[in-house]
């Protein structure tokens, strides 16, 4: 069963909306960047 040729661009597009919007709030940019430097300290 092949997968429907607008699931891929559909998630793509959902993935940059969602992006957009956590850019909106500096807040959850900070905090997902401490999150991804704790992995690494």
């Amino acid at each position: 069963m092949k997968p429907r040729r607008w699931i891929l661009p559909l998630l793509v597009a959902a993935v940059l909306a969602a992006t957009a919007l956590a850019y909106r709030h500096p807040a959850v940019m900070i905090q997902i960047s401490e999150q991804i430097w704790a992995c690494f300290g």
